[in-house]
Protein backbone atom coordinates (compact mmCIF):
# COMPACT_ATOMS: atom_id res chain seq x y z
CA UNK A 1 0.00 0.00 0.00
CA UNK A 2 3.05 2.46 1.10
CA UNK A 3 4.39 1.42 -2.42
CA UNK A 4 1.40 3.48 -4.00
CA UNK A 5 1.90 6.48 -2.16
CA UNK A 6 5.42 6.96 -4.19
CA UNK A 7 5.34 9.58 -7.06
CA UNK A 8 6.17 7.38 -10.48
CA UNK A 9 5.08 4.69 -12.73
CA UNK A 10 3.90 1.89 -10.40
CA UNK A 11 6.46 -1.21 -10.48
CA UNK A 12 5.40 -5.49 -10.80
CA UNK A 13 6.99 -5.24 -7.27
CA UNK A 14 4.16 -3.07 -5.56
CA UNK A 15 1.22 -5.73 -7.43
CA UNK A 16 3.35 -9.02 -6.41
CA UNK A 17 3.67 -7.58 -3.18
CA UNK A 18 0.66 -8.19 -1.95
CA UNK A 19 -0.13 -12.25 -3.50
CA UNK A 20 3.50 -12.92 -1.97
CA UNK A 21 2.49 -12.35 1.33
CA UNK A 22 -0.79 -14.11 0.61
CA UNK A 23 0.90 -17.02 -0.34
CA UNK A 24 3.68 -16.98 2.20
CA UNK A 25 1.19 -16.95 4.48
CA UNK A 26 -0.65 -20.19 3.29
CA UNK A 27 1.88 -21.88 2.65
CA UNK A 28 3.76 -21.47 6.17
CA UNK A 29 0.23 -22.83 7.27
CA UNK A 30 -0.69 -25.27 5.38
CA UNK A 31 3.76 -26.49 5.75
CA UNK A 32 2.59 -26.50 9.80
CA UNK A 33 0.16 -28.77 9.66
CA UNK A 34 1.35 -31.04 7.76
CA UNK A 35 4.67 -30.86 10.11
CA UNK A 36 2.24 -31.51 12.76
CA UNK A 37 -0.01 -33.94 12.22
CA UNK A 38 2.53 -35.91 10.18
CA UNK A 39 3.30 -40.05 11.61
CA UNK A 40 4.73 -39.65 15.00
CA UNK A 41 7.80 -41.75 15.55
CA UNK A 42 7.35 -45.09 17.68
CA UNK A 43 9.58 -43.59 20.05
CA UNK A 44 11.49 -40.37 20.72
CA UNK A 45 14.18 -39.92 23.22
CA UNK A 46 16.63 -37.01 23.63
CA UNK A 47 19.58 -38.91 23.27
CA UNK A 48 18.60 -40.72 20.03
CA UNK A 49 16.80 -38.21 18.19
CA UNK A 50 19.37 -34.61 17.55
CA UNK A 51 17.33 -31.43 18.44
CA UNK A 52 15.72 -29.15 15.95
CA UNK A 53 16.67 -25.69 15.98
CA UNK A 54 13.61 -23.05 15.97
CA UNK A 55 12.22 -21.56 12.78
CA UNK A 56 13.34 -18.07 14.91
CA UNK A 57 17.11 -19.50 15.28
CA UNK A 58 17.42 -20.73 11.58
CA UNK A 59 15.89 -16.85 10.20
CA UNK A 60 18.55 -15.22 12.30
CA UNK A 61 21.67 -17.22 11.46
CA UNK A 62 20.57 -17.02 7.52
CA UNK A 63 20.24 -13.18 8.36
CA UNK A 64 23.44 -13.78 9.30
CA UNK A 65 25.49 -14.91 6.45
CA UNK A 66 23.46 -12.85 3.97
CA UNK A 67 24.09 -9.78 5.98
CA UNK A 68 27.97 -11.51 5.45
CA UNK A 69 27.99 -11.69 1.68
CA UNK A 70 26.78 -8.80 1.06
CA UNK A 71 28.90 -6.93 2.75
CA UNK A 72 31.88 -8.79 1.43
CA UNK A 73 30.61 -7.61 -1.82
CA UNK A 74 30.43 -4.38 -1.14
CA UNK A 75 33.88 -4.40 0.05
CA UNK A 76 35.10 -5.72 -2.73
CA UNK A 77 32.95 -2.93 -5.10
CA UNK A 78 33.33 0.13 -2.88
CA UNK A 79 36.08 -0.54 -0.65
CA UNK A 80 37.31 1.65 2.73
CA UNK A 81 38.07 5.19 0.89
CA UNK A 82 38.06 7.72 2.95
CA UNK A 83 36.53 9.97 0.28
CA UNK A 84 33.06 8.01 0.38
CA UNK A 85 33.35 7.75 4.52
CA UNK A 86 34.27 4.56 7.12
CA UNK A 87 31.08 2.44 6.94
CA UNK A 88 31.11 0.76 10.46
CA UNK A 89 29.14 -2.12 8.39
CA UNK A 90 31.88 -2.99 5.97
CA UNK A 91 34.42 -2.55 8.89
CA UNK A 92 32.91 -5.71 10.55
CA UNK A 93 33.09 -7.97 7.67
CA UNK A 94 35.46 -9.91 8.16
CA UNK A 95 34.14 -10.92 11.75
CA UNK A 96 30.44 -11.58 9.57
CA UNK A 97 32.15 -13.75 7.33
CA UNK A 98 33.88 -15.84 9.87
CA UNK A 99 30.81 -16.11 12.28
CA UNK A 100 28.68 -16.81 8.96
CA UNK A 101 31.56 -19.87 8.30
CA UNK A 102 30.87 -20.42 11.72
CA UNK A 103 27.48 -20.91 11.74
CA UNK A 104 27.19 -22.67 8.32
CA UNK A 105 29.54 -25.13 9.62
CA UNK A 106 27.54 -26.00 13.00
CA UNK A 107 24.52 -26.88 10.18
CA UNK A 108 26.52 -28.73 8.10
CA UNK A 109 29.31 -30.76 9.64
CA UNK A 110 26.57 -33.73 11.41
CA UNK A 111 25.37 -34.64 7.57
CA UNK A 112 28.84 -35.88 6.47
CA UNK A 113 29.53 -37.59 9.62
CA UNK A 114 26.27 -39.29 8.99
CA UNK A 115 27.80 -40.85 5.85
CA UNK A 116 30.62 -41.94 7.73
CA UNK A 117 28.14 -43.59 10.68
CA UNK A 118 26.28 -45.95 7.47
CA UNK A 119 29.81 -47.50 6.35
CA UNK A 120 30.72 -47.67 10.34
CA UNK A 121 27.92 -49.86 11.03
CA UNK A 122 28.62 -52.40 7.65
CA UNK A 123 32.11 -53.08 9.91
CA UNK A 124 32.07 -55.48 13.04
CA UNK A 125 33.66 -53.39 15.50
CA UNK A 126 31.26 -50.71 17.90
CA UNK A 127 33.54 -48.83 18.77
CA UNK A 128 33.62 -46.71 15.45
CA UNK A 129 29.86 -46.68 15.14
CA UNK A 130 29.34 -45.34 18.62
CA UNK A 131 32.32 -42.93 18.48
CA UNK A 132 31.24 -41.28 15.40
CA UNK A 133 27.23 -41.32 15.96
CA UNK A 134 27.66 -39.18 19.52
CA UNK A 135 29.59 -36.83 17.57
CA UNK A 136 27.01 -36.74 14.91
CA UNK A 137 24.27 -36.14 17.24
CA UNK A 138 25.89 -33.48 19.15
CA UNK A 139 23.55 -31.26 21.56
CA UNK A 140 23.93 -27.51 20.59
CA UNK A 141 26.25 -26.77 23.25
CA UNK A 142 28.74 -29.28 21.01
CA UNK A 143 28.36 -25.94 18.60
CA UNK A 144 30.50 -23.56 21.16
CA UNK A 145 34.33 -24.57 20.46
CA UNK A 146 33.01 -23.81 16.66
CA UNK A 147 31.96 -20.75 17.07
CA UNK A 148 35.46 -19.94 19.07
CA UNK A 149 38.08 -22.45 17.14
CA UNK A 150 36.93 -21.16 13.34
CA UNK A 151 37.15 -17.81 14.21
CA UNK A 152 40.22 -17.64 15.53
CA UNK A 153 41.64 -19.88 12.77
CA UNK A 154 40.33 -18.33 10.12
CA UNK A 155 41.82 -15.09 11.75
CA UNK A 156 45.13 -16.35 12.40
CA UNK A 157 45.73 -17.73 8.67
CA UNK A 158 44.46 -14.10 7.75
CA UNK A 159 46.42 -12.41 9.51
CA UNK A 160 49.65 -14.45 8.53
CA UNK A 161 48.73 -14.71 4.62
CA UNK A 162 48.31 -11.22 4.77
CA UNK A 163 52.01 -10.65 6.55
CA UNK A 164 53.45 -12.84 4.36
CA UNK A 165 51.96 -10.75 1.49
CA UNK A 166 53.29 -7.00 3.10
CA UNK A 167 56.73 -8.96 2.89
CA UNK A 168 56.68 -10.06 -0.16
CA UNK A 169 55.44 -7.04 -1.65
CA UNK A 170 57.99 -5.03 0.61
CA UNK A 171 61.00 -6.70 -0.99
CA UNK A 172 59.29 -6.64 -4.63
CA UNK A 173 58.78 -2.06 -4.29
CA UNK A 174 62.49 -2.51 -2.75
CA UNK A 175 63.45 -4.03 -6.40
CA UNK A 176 61.54 -1.94 -8.16
CA UNK A 177 62.85 1.61 -6.53
CA UNK A 178 66.44 0.35 -6.96
CA UNK A 179 66.06 -1.72 -9.98
CA UNK A 180 69.52 -4.04 -9.33
CA UNK A 181 71.26 -5.10 -5.83
CA UNK A 182 72.67 -1.86 -6.24
CA UNK A 183 72.71 1.26 -7.95
CA UNK A 184 75.23 3.96 -8.89
CA UNK A 185 74.15 7.05 -10.49
CA UNK A 186 75.86 9.97 -11.60
CA UNK A 187 75.21 13.88 -12.59
CA UNK A 188 78.33 13.55 -14.52
CA UNK A 189 80.38 10.78 -16.85
CA UNK A 190 81.49 8.38 -14.91
CA UNK A 191 85.19 7.44 -16.35
CA UNK A 192 86.08 4.19 -17.89
CA UNK A 193 89.10 3.93 -15.30
CA UNK A 194 86.92 4.17 -12.01
CA UNK A 195 84.55 1.76 -14.22
CA UNK A 196 87.29 -0.84 -14.36
CA UNK A 197 88.51 0.03 -10.29
CA UNK A 198 84.71 -1.04 -9.62
CA UNK A 199 84.79 -4.07 -11.30
CA UNK A 200 87.86 -5.41 -9.42
CA UNK A 201 86.53 -4.33 -6.03
CA UNK A 202 86.60 -7.54 -4.16
CA UNK A 203 82.75 -8.99 -3.62
CA UNK A 204 81.86 -7.06 -7.31
CA UNK A 205 80.13 -9.92 -9.86
CA UNK A 206 78.78 -8.06 -11.91
CA UNK A 207 78.56 -4.25 -13.87
CA UNK A 208 76.29 -3.17 -15.81
CA UNK A 209 76.71 0.14 -17.26
CA UNK A 210 74.08 2.87 -18.64
CA UNK A 211 73.42 6.32 -19.87
CA UNK A 212 69.94 8.16 -18.58
CA UNK A 213 69.15 11.12 -20.09
CA UNK A 214 66.03 13.21 -21.55
CA UNK A 215 65.50 12.97 -25.35
CA UNK A 216 63.30 14.53 -27.92
CA UNK A 217 61.04 12.42 -30.25
CA UNK A 218 60.44 13.92 -33.34
CA UNK A 219 61.25 17.28 -34.34
CA UNK A 220 58.89 18.85 -32.26
CA UNK A 221 59.28 20.09 -28.40
CA UNK A 222 57.96 16.51 -27.38
CA UNK A 223 60.19 14.97 -24.83
CA UNK A 224 60.28 11.54 -23.18
CA UNK A 225 63.00 9.97 -20.85
CA UNK A 226 65.47 7.53 -22.02
CA UNK A 227 67.96 5.08 -21.28
CA UNK A 228 70.46 3.26 -23.40
CA UNK A 229 72.17 -0.15 -21.35
CA UNK A 230 72.53 -3.77 -22.44
CA UNK A 231 69.30 -5.30 -21.68
CA UNK A 232 70.83 -8.74 -22.07
CA UNK A 233 73.32 -8.29 -18.86
CA UNK A 234 70.55 -6.52 -17.14
CA UNK A 235 68.27 -9.19 -17.24
CA UNK A 236 70.81 -11.76 -16.10
CA UNK A 237 71.85 -9.50 -13.54
CA UNK A 238 68.11 -9.42 -12.11
CA UNK A 239 67.84 -13.47 -11.88
CA UNK A 240 66.26 -14.74 -8.85
CA UNK A 241 65.11 -11.04 -8.29
CA UNK A 242 60.85 -10.89 -8.23
CA UNK A 243 61.72 -7.84 -11.46
CA UNK A 244 62.17 -8.44 -14.52
CA UNK A 245 62.54 -6.89 -18.41
CA UNK A 246 61.49 -8.39 -21.60
CA UNK A 247 63.97 -8.94 -24.14
CA UNK A 248 65.22 -6.21 -26.53
CA UNK A 249 65.60 -7.64 -30.10
CA UNK A 250 69.22 -6.43 -31.75
CA UNK A 251 69.38 -3.88 -33.93
CA UNK A 252 68.06 -0.48 -33.83
CA UNK A 253 64.73 -1.40 -31.50
CA UNK A 254 63.22 -0.04 -28.40
CA UNK A 255 61.11 -0.66 -25.22
CA UNK A 256 58.66 1.92 -24.86
CA UNK A 257 56.05 3.23 -22.23
CA UNK A 258 52.05 2.65 -23.39
CA UNK A 259 51.68 6.12 -24.12
CA UNK A 260 54.21 5.38 -26.97
CA UNK A 261 53.19 1.56 -28.18
CA UNK A 262 51.26 2.95 -31.25
CA UNK A 263 54.14 5.07 -32.50
CA UNK A 264 55.66 2.30 -34.60
CA UNK A 265 59.02 3.28 -35.26
CA UNK A 266 60.57 6.38 -32.84
CA UNK A 267 62.81 9.33 -34.58
CA UNK A 268 65.05 10.34 -31.04
CA UNK A 269 66.93 13.15 -31.02
CA UNK A 270 70.30 11.88 -28.70
CA UNK A 271 73.33 12.88 -29.43
CA UNK A 272 72.39 12.30 -33.20
CA UNK A 273 69.00 11.33 -34.97
CA UNK A 274 68.29 7.58 -33.91
CA UNK A 275 65.71 5.92 -35.91
CA UNK A 276 64.26 3.15 -33.76
CA UNK A 277 61.65 0.38 -33.94
CA UNK A 278 59.18 -0.14 -31.23
CA UNK A 279 59.86 -3.81 -29.70
CA UNK A 280 56.84 -3.49 -27.27
CA UNK A 281 55.57 -1.71 -23.99
CA UNK A 282 56.22 -2.36 -20.52
CA UNK A 283 54.82 -0.40 -18.31
CA UNK A 284 57.86 0.26 -15.83
CA UNK A 285 61.34 0.67 -15.92
CA UNK A 286 62.50 -0.92 -12.46
CA UNK A 287 64.81 1.83 -11.19
CA UNK A 288 63.99 4.34 -13.23
CA UNK A 289 60.95 5.01 -14.19
CA UNK A 290 57.02 4.34 -13.42
CA UNK A 291 54.99 6.92 -15.03
CA UNK A 292 55.38 9.38 -18.40
CA UNK A 293 57.02 8.74 -22.12
CA UNK A 294 60.42 6.52 -21.45
CA UNK A 295 62.38 4.73 -23.85
CA UNK A 296 64.81 1.88 -23.63
CA UNK A 297 67.31 1.50 -26.13
CA UNK A 298 70.38 -0.74 -26.70
CA UNK A 299 73.63 0.87 -25.66
CA UNK A 300 75.32 -0.08 -28.68
CA UNK A 301 72.87 2.66 -31.05
CA UNK A 302 74.06 5.82 -28.93
CA UNK A 303 77.67 7.27 -31.02
CA UNK A 304 79.94 7.37 -28.22
CA UNK A 305 77.79 6.07 -24.72
CA UNK A 306 78.46 8.50 -21.67
CA UNK A 307 78.51 6.27 -18.75
CA UNK A 308 76.27 7.79 -15.87
CA UNK A 309 74.38 5.01 -14.30
CA UNK A 310 75.74 1.32 -13.03
CA UNK A 311 73.86 -1.56 -12.06
CA UNK A 312 76.04 -3.71 -9.59
CA UNK A 313 75.85 -7.32 -8.56
CA UNK A 314 77.92 -8.40 -5.55
CA UNK A 315 78.16 -8.07 -2.40
CA UNK A 316 80.19 -5.24 -1.59
CA UNK A 317 79.62 -1.87 0.67
CA UNK A 318 77.81 1.02 -0.37
CA UNK A 319 80.12 3.52 1.51
CA UNK A 320 83.16 1.91 -0.71
CA UNK A 321 81.78 2.59 -4.30
CA UNK A 322 80.56 6.07 -2.96
CA UNK A 323 84.26 6.65 -1.97
CA UNK A 324 85.19 5.38 -6.02
CA UNK A 325 82.73 7.48 -7.43
CA UNK A 326 82.31 10.85 -5.05
CA UNK A 327 79.72 13.11 -7.76
CA UNK A 328 77.33 9.84 -7.39
CA UNK A 329 74.59 8.72 -5.42
CA UNK A 330 74.59 5.19 -4.38
CA UNK A 331 71.44 2.83 -4.08
CA UNK A 332 70.66 -0.52 -2.67
CA UNK A 333 68.14 -2.48 -2.53
CA UNK A 334 69.01 -3.88 0.90
CA UNK A 335 69.00 -0.34 1.58
CA UNK A 336 65.38 0.45 0.81
CA UNK A 337 63.60 -2.46 1.61
CA UNK A 338 65.74 -1.59 5.42
CA UNK A 339 63.78 1.83 4.93
CA UNK A 340 60.56 0.46 4.28
CA UNK A 341 60.37 -2.01 6.77
CA UNK A 342 61.86 0.56 9.22
CA UNK A 343 58.44 2.89 9.42
CA UNK A 344 57.33 2.77 11.98
CA UNK A 345 53.43 2.31 11.68
CA UNK A 346 54.73 -0.32 9.18
CA UNK A 347 56.60 -2.21 12.02
CA UNK A 348 53.33 -1.56 14.62
CA UNK A 349 51.49 -3.09 12.00
CA UNK A 350 53.98 -5.74 11.03
CA UNK A 351 54.21 -6.93 14.87
CA UNK A 352 50.31 -6.78 15.36
CA UNK A 353 49.88 -9.32 12.70
CA UNK A 354 52.60 -11.14 14.29
CA UNK A 355 50.46 -10.72 18.24
CA UNK A 356 47.11 -11.49 16.36
CA UNK A 357 48.19 -14.67 14.68
CA UNK A 358 50.16 -16.12 18.13
CA UNK A 359 46.79 -14.83 20.09
CA UNK A 360 44.55 -16.48 18.41
CA UNK A 361 46.03 -19.89 17.97
CA UNK A 362 46.33 -20.21 21.42
CA UNK A 363 42.43 -19.79 21.70
CA UNK A 364 42.03 -22.29 18.92
CA UNK A 365 43.49 -24.58 21.37
CA UNK A 366 41.65 -23.86 23.82
CA UNK A 367 38.70 -23.99 21.95
CA UNK A 368 39.80 -27.38 21.30
CA UNK A 369 39.80 -28.42 25.18
CA UNK A 370 36.66 -26.56 25.43
CA UNK A 371 35.29 -29.10 23.25
CA UNK A 372 36.57 -32.01 25.13
CA UNK A 373 35.26 -30.18 28.27
CA UNK A 374 31.61 -29.48 27.15
CA UNK A 375 29.72 -32.28 27.65
CA UNK A 376 32.16 -34.49 29.65
CA UNK A 377 29.55 -35.51 32.35
CA UNK A 378 27.00 -37.11 29.68
CA UNK A 379 30.44 -38.98 27.80
CA UNK A 380 31.62 -40.02 31.30
CA UNK A 381 28.15 -41.45 31.89
CA UNK A 382 27.82 -42.86 28.02
CA UNK A 383 31.57 -44.82 29.12
CA UNK A 384 30.60 -45.80 32.32
CA UNK A 385 27.55 -47.34 30.77
CA UNK A 386 29.54 -49.40 28.38
CA UNK A 387 32.30 -50.05 30.66
CA UNK A 388 29.56 -52.19 31.96
CA UNK A 389 29.06 -54.10 29.13
CA UNK A 390 33.18 -54.53 28.72
CA UNK A 391 34.41 -51.89 27.27
CA UNK A 392 38.47 -51.51 27.76
CA UNK A 393 40.16 -48.65 28.32
CA UNK A 394 41.71 -48.56 24.68
CA UNK A 395 38.11 -48.61 23.66
CA UNK A 396 36.95 -45.59 25.68
CA UNK A 397 40.19 -43.54 24.50
CA UNK A 398 39.44 -44.67 20.81
CA UNK A 399 35.38 -43.74 21.51
CA UNK A 400 36.88 -39.97 22.83
CA UNK A 401 38.96 -39.19 20.00
CA UNK A 402 36.31 -40.65 17.67
CA UNK A 403 33.84 -38.14 19.44
CA UNK A 404 36.03 -34.89 19.97
CA UNK A 405 38.08 -35.54 16.48
CA UNK A 406 35.81 -34.88 13.63
CA UNK A 407 34.24 -31.60 14.68
CA UNK A 408 37.79 -30.35 15.73
CA UNK A 409 39.09 -32.17 12.27
CA UNK A 410 35.81 -30.40 9.95
CA UNK A 411 36.18 -26.88 12.18
CA UNK A 412 39.92 -26.68 10.95
CA UNK A 413 39.62 -27.08 7.83
CA UNK A 414 36.82 -24.60 7.33
CA UNK A 415 38.94 -22.17 9.29
CA UNK A 416 42.08 -22.40 7.42
CA UNK A 417 40.17 -22.22 4.01
CA UNK A 418 38.29 -19.13 5.32
CA UNK A 419 41.68 -17.45 6.65
CA UNK A 420 43.25 -18.29 2.62
CA UNK A 421 40.54 -16.91 0.85
CA UNK A 422 39.73 -13.64 2.87
CA UNK A 423 42.81 -12.40 1.77
CA UNK A 424 41.22 -12.89 -1.87
CA UNK A 425 37.81 -12.06 -0.82
CA UNK A 426 38.54 -8.81 0.73
CA UNK A 427 41.94 -7.67 -0.67
CA UNK A 428 40.62 -5.46 -3.44
CA UNK A 429 38.46 -3.65 -0.55
CA UNK A 430 41.13 -3.01 1.72
CA UNK A 431 44.67 -0.89 1.02
CA UNK A 432 47.99 -1.81 2.24
CA UNK A 433 49.87 0.09 -0.08
CA UNK A 434 51.24 2.50 2.98
CA UNK A 435 53.08 -0.32 4.65
CA UNK A 436 54.00 -2.04 1.41
CA UNK A 437 56.40 0.94 -0.57
CA UNK A 438 53.22 2.32 -2.09
CA UNK A 439 52.49 -0.87 -4.23
CA UNK A 440 49.36 -2.61 -4.33
CA UNK A 441 49.07 -5.54 -1.61
CA UNK A 442 48.32 -8.87 -3.88
CA UNK A 443 48.27 -12.12 -5.66
CA UNK A 444 48.69 -13.62 -1.92
CA UNK A 445 50.71 -16.92 -2.34
CA UNK A 446 49.96 -18.28 1.20
CA UNK A 447 52.92 -20.06 2.70
CA UNK A 448 51.20 -23.27 4.67
CA UNK A 449 53.52 -23.97 6.76
CA UNK A 450 51.60 -21.59 9.49
CA UNK A 451 48.27 -23.47 8.67
CA UNK A 452 50.54 -26.98 8.91
CA UNK A 453 51.85 -25.80 12.18
CA UNK A 454 48.20 -24.83 13.65
CA UNK A 455 46.92 -28.06 12.23
CA UNK A 456 49.45 -30.32 13.50
CA UNK A 457 49.31 -28.66 16.84
CA UNK A 458 45.27 -28.61 16.81
CA UNK A 459 45.36 -32.17 16.15
CA UNK A 460 48.25 -33.34 19.03
CA UNK A 461 45.96 -31.63 21.58
CA UNK A 462 42.64 -32.78 20.81
CA UNK A 463 44.74 -36.62 20.81
CA UNK A 464 46.45 -35.62 24.12
CA UNK A 465 43.24 -34.02 25.39
CA UNK A 466 41.26 -37.51 24.65
CA UNK A 467 43.87 -39.37 26.08
CA UNK A 468 44.02 -37.26 29.26
CA UNK A 469 39.75 -37.34 29.66
CA UNK A 470 39.61 -40.78 29.35
CA UNK A 471 42.47 -41.53 31.54
CA UNK A 472 40.74 -39.37 34.16
CA UNK A 473 37.35 -40.95 34.03
CA UNK A 474 39.25 -44.21 34.22
CA UNK A 475 39.95 -42.77 38.06
CA UNK A 476 36.03 -42.66 38.60
CA UNK A 477 34.04 -44.96 40.66
CA UNK A 478 31.12 -46.64 38.08
CA UNK A 479 28.62 -45.88 41.29
CA UNK A 480 29.54 -42.42 40.74
CA UNK A 481 28.74 -41.93 37.22
CA UNK A 482 25.54 -44.60 37.53
CA UNK A 483 23.33 -44.97 39.33
CA UNK A 484 20.33 -47.50 40.36
CA UNK A 485 17.69 -46.25 38.37
CA UNK A 486 19.57 -46.03 35.29
CA UNK A 487 20.48 -49.75 35.06
CA UNK A 488 16.68 -50.76 35.01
Amino acid sequence: ALAFLVPGPVLPLAHLGPAFVLVAGVGFGAARVALAHRTPLHERRDDVAAARPSARRITVEALVVVLALTGAYLLRARGLSAQAGLDPFLLLVPIALTLAAALVTVRCYPYPLRLFVRLAARGRGAVPFLGLTRAARARAAGGLPVLILLPALAVSVFAAVISDGITGTQRLASWQQVGAPIKVTSTIEIPAATIDRIRATPGVEQVVTAQTARVQLGYSSERAEAIAVDVAQWRRLLAGAPIGLPELPGGPSALVSPELRDRGTLDIGWQSRIKARVAGAIDAVPGFYRTGKFVVLPQDVLTRPAVNTLLIKGDVAPGELARLVPSATVESQEGALAAIQGDPLTGAVRTTLVVVTVALALYALMAVILSLVVGAADRARAVAFLRTLGLSDRQAQRLTMLEVLPMVLVTALVGFGLGLALPAALGPGVDLSAYAGDLPVGGYSPDLLTPGALAAGLALVAVLGAYAHTALDRRRDLGAALRAGDLS
